[in-house]
């Protein structure tokens, strides 16, 4: 196992750069652990970081992402909101918290696949033609609003 994967201490910007190197074994201690939460954290910041204004155009859009598998089964809930170019995050959002108008999309699969799918590990098309990930809203813009945002990988 890596040793990333137990340090629950580690910062977590570099165990998000460590990601791709780890089985999905490894993936799925590190996520069902103490630093699990942290490292999501870190993913939904760097792709709110990382957004790509010029490929979203004046898209205004709100993709949620309903990650199941956490501790005790729970699921954490992430939304991106793209209004006027500018990428906003907004961790466990409230039932009455308004994302902007425009295009919607939610996407529900567990934190594992989630992970492996970012870091290209597993196909995303092939995990959504079994079932594996869910997706509700527009599925051609489901499609191309995964290129606005990216993670930084370290080498």
């Amino acid at each position: 196992m890596s040793d990333l994967a137990v340090d629950p201490t580690a910062d977590p910007a570099r165990l998000v750069s460590g990601l791709s190197t780890m089985s999905e074994r490894e993936i799925s201690d590190l996520l069902g652990g103490p630093a699990g939460e942290r490292v999501l954290d870190e993913i939904f910041r760097q792709m709110r970081d990382t957004f790509r204004p010029e490929q979203a155009g004046d898209e205004t859009a709100s993709v949620r992402f309903a990650l199941t598998g956490g501790p005790g089964g729970s699921t954490r809930t992430y939304e991106l909101r793209i209004l006027d170019g500018t990428c906003t995050l907004v961790t466990e959002p409230a039932p009455g918290d308004a994302a902007p108008a425009g295009r919607a999309l939610t996407i529900t699969t567990d934190r594992v696949r989630f992970v492996r799918v970012l870091t290209g590990q597993v196909s995303g098309a092939k995990l959504f033609l079994t079932r594996k990930i869910k997706v509700d809203g527009d599925m051609k813009f489901g499609g191309k609003v995964m290129t606005w945002f990216g993670i930084r990988q370290e080498d």
